[in-house]
């Protein structure tokens, strides 16, 4: 065992993991104000989600909305700002980045507890400087909330804690349920006793979720977002795995002009990357039979088909499998590991920086 395995899997905890990623994203963020950078502008000037998350943010329930339901959907992260901003413009913006921040440092120690039971702890450093993580965190994005309600649902479902596991699950139904639903085959095709009972909760959640914005933006709302209609560009949300991927690439994309530039490469350096990644994951997941969670993930995701996947958003969802983090730890050994690991944390700190400065 390496040197570099050896500070990874046994010197640093959850805890060290959890600070260490804390501080480097504060002072990035920093940083960024040096430049005049706010979260507003790291999602505006992106073209992130992160615009509508902070006009939502300002007041949650006003009357008319201020953006589509679909957005509304994913309403955890903008009513926490909410509650912490009381609608202050600077204090939303500087709320949205700290909360971000504090919930991408935690995800990232969960994910370390989940992968160090696997002997692959060294596969959290390949999440904690994913260019899609680190850009979606300063760009005002949900996952990294979303993605550390799933980790730790899904830890506490191995541990057998099915009452704090089903409560995550049922908040992570109300910060990202168009994500979460994807997550539903693995909890219920684990068939483990007096789970489903638990099950209940995040079903129940979604539902009455649902029902609240059904009853607030329509049901005609909803039809014609999912039909590409409401956003101007008519699509099926789900279909052949990977379709709108290639289409956009090799057939002609949709609404492409969205990203060009220096922006574009950066975009299809990571998602050409994390295809890869995928595609490699589900071939050595079949093969083994190991890591259920990530292949039902992988597979059933597969098939979601959004408007704009010229964008490494496309590869939001799957980014939440763990194994496609594991890919370097199985395929490299020793020095080429460490070589791997030290030149993809300096790429995905610099694409990061490229994608906002």
């Amino acid at each position: 065992m390496s040197v570099f395995r050896i500070l990874l899997t046994k010197k640093i905890d959850a805890k060290n993991i959890f600070l260490i990623i804390l501080v480097f994203n504060l002072i990035f963020y920093l940083f960024c104000l040096e430049f005049g950078l706010t979260i507003f502008d790291f999602s505006k000037d992106a073209n992130t989600d992160g615009a509508s998350y902070y006009k939502i943010a300002l007041d949650p329930f006003s009357d008319p909305p201020v953006d589509s339901g679909f957005r509304y959907a994913t309403f955890l992260y903008p009513l926490l700002t909410y509650f912490i901003a009381q609608g202050d413009p600077n204090l939303t913006a500087i709320s949205m980045e700290l909360i971000n921040i504090i919930f991408f440092a935690a995800s990232v120690a969960v994910f370390y507890k989940i992968v160090k039971v696997d002997g692959h702890g060294i596969s959290t450093l390949f999440y904690a400087f994913s260019p899609i993580m680190l850009i979606s965190t300063h760009g005002a994005m949900n996952e990294p909330m979303f993605f550390f309600l799933i980790f730790t649902s899904y830890l506490l479902f191995r541990e057998n804690k099915f009452l704090t596991s089903s409560v995550s699950l049922a908040l992570a139904c109300i910060a990202r349920p168009d994500f979460a639903v994807f997550t539903f085959p693995f909890f219920i095709m684990e068939r483990k006793a007096n789970w489903i009972k638990y099950l209940m909760i995040p079903l129940a959640t979604i539902s009455i979720h649902g029902l609240y914005l059904v009853s607030r933006f329509g049901l005609e709302h909803f039809l014609r977002f999912t039909s590409g209609i409401e956003s101007g560009i008519a699509h099926s949300m789900l279909g052949i795995p990977f379709y709108t991927f290639f289409q956009n690439r090799f057939f002609g994309g949709v609404d492409t002009p969205m990203i060009t530039g220096y922006n574009l490469i950066v975009n299809e350096i990571i998602t050409w990357s994390v295809f890869i990644a995928v595609i490699m994951s589900i071939i050595l997941l079949i093969k083994k039979r190991e890591d259920k969670f990530s292949l039902y993930l992988l597979i059933f995701s597969s098939i979601v088909q959004p408007a704009y996947s010229y964008f490494a958003g496309y590869f939001r969802l799957v980014s939440l499998a763990p194994s496609i983090y594991k890919m370097p730890t199985v395929i490299l050994k020793n020095t080429s590991l460490l070589i791997f690991s030290i030149i993809y944390t300096i790429c995905g700190i610099i694409l990061l920086v490229a994608w906002f400065i």
